[in-house]
């Protein structure tokens, strides 16, 4: 009896417990409310059909986890990109280091255009053309200096010396007479904006067995390099002997356009102790190995050579034209030479300019305006 007793209280049971899960389905269909009593009822009959903490499982709502591969938000690195090449400030990695921050502080990516021709309001000096001997190639070798205006041996001007491109002479450079680098300079000084400088503009072709270049090939490659030798054994000396000009590498300068400027940076990495300003404008192939349309390039250094080892310049300076179809990327491959070599420079592109201007009054603007202003500090 008891046993039957027992059978029918758990048949009863179990009856009572089917009943009320099926009641509690039914209620959750036609109400929102009796679910909570459900969770509540099923917490308390049965800890084991923990099954509420299944419901934890919105655990995987931490799927919210992959929402924040929103990191690839840090996709503002790309825009950063475009800033350099065409924004006003034309900063780099390494061009923000000091000091040349302080020297400019800003880049005029097109020159302004009231600093480019003559002015009746401003007072312009004298030029002057002469030779001067040089024992780099035994000859005597042209060279045209600008003198600032109100020139005078009581005063010593700093010096910036002016390359120009393959096959040209000292005469490129200094411009029609009612532009050019000379008119620039004087109409920044003129406005306080650029220190007073005596201009040089050499032959840079330094043979000692032809007067003249000829052609693209390693010969006459090789002659301009040797430029490096007239310049400081030769050029320097007589300016120095025959000018009044502030020495030393703080007031010594010079900046070139194509062939001109790989020869400003072959100078700058050559003689770092001659010159605290460099500047290049479309810097020509050559200055490392490479290949161009014209020749297979040696080079001057290798890429890992282009360092400085004790004394770097206030101002090291490359920019060029986007649109260059003569000497192509290779001014901005020596850019990202520097860059891999942690060199602190200036590196800018003119937009639309080709291998002229107004890529170089761009160059020689900025150039003029930053040089020798460490002295000024």
């Amino acid at each position: 009896m008891r046993r039957i007793l027992k059978r029918s209280i758990v048949v009863l049971g179990v009856c009572g417990m089917l009943f009320g899960l099926m009641a509690c389905g039914n209620e959750a269909d036609t109400d929102v409310k009796p679910t909570t009593e459900v969770s509540d009822t099923a917490t308390t009959d049965a800890d084991t059909t923990v099954t509420p903490e299944a419901t934890v499982t919105p655990e995987a709502t931490a799927t919210p986890e992959p929402t924040a591969t929103p990191k690839p938000t840090v996709t503002p690195r790309p825009t950063a990109t475009p800033v350099p090449v065409f924004a006003g400030e034309a900063w780099f990695e390494f061009g923000e280091g000091e000091p040349m921050k302080e020297l400019m502080t800003e880049v005029s990516v097109k020159a302004p255009t009231e600093y480019l021709n003559m002015k009746s309001e401003v007072t312009y000096g004298e030029i002057i053309t002469t030779t001067y001997y040089s024992t780099t190639c035994g000859r005597d070798k042209n060279v045209i200096i600008a003198l600032p205006a109100g020139y005078t041996e009581e005063k010593e001007y700093p010096v910036t010396y002016v390359l120009h491109g393959v096959g040209g002479s000292e005469k490129d450079m200094i411009g029609n007479g009612s532009s050019g680098v000379r008119v620039i300079a004087a109409n920044l000084a003129a406005k306080g904006e650029a220190e007073e400088m005596i201009l040089v503009f050499p032959n840079m072709f330094s043979s000692a067995t032809k007067p003249s270049f000829t052609a693209i090939d390693h010969e006459n490659m090789a002659a301009y390099d040797n430029f490096v030798n007239d310049m400081a054994n030769d050029l320097m000396p007589f300016i120095k002997d025959n000018y009044s000009v502030a020495t030393g590498r703080e007031n010594t300068a010079v900046v070139g356009f194509s062939m001109g400027g790989r020869e400003s940076l072959c100078l700058g990495f050559s003689r770092p102790d001659l010159f605290g300003y460099v500047g290049a404008i479309a810097p020509a192939p050559g200055l490392t190995p490479g290949k161009d349309m014209f020749l297979d390039h040696i080079g001057t250094f290798k890429e890992d050579e282009l360092v400085f080892e004790k004394e770097s310049p206030f101002l090291l300076m490359i920019c060029s034209g986007d649109k260059d179809s003569v000497v192509g990327k290779f001014p901005l491959s020596y850019h990202n030479i520097l860059t891999t070599n942690e060199v602190s420079h200036i590196w800018w592109e003119i937009p639309g300019s080709n291998h002229g201007d107004p890529a170089i009054s761009s160059g020689l603007y900025n150039f003029c305006k930053a040089a020798f202003q460490k002295n000024a500090e």
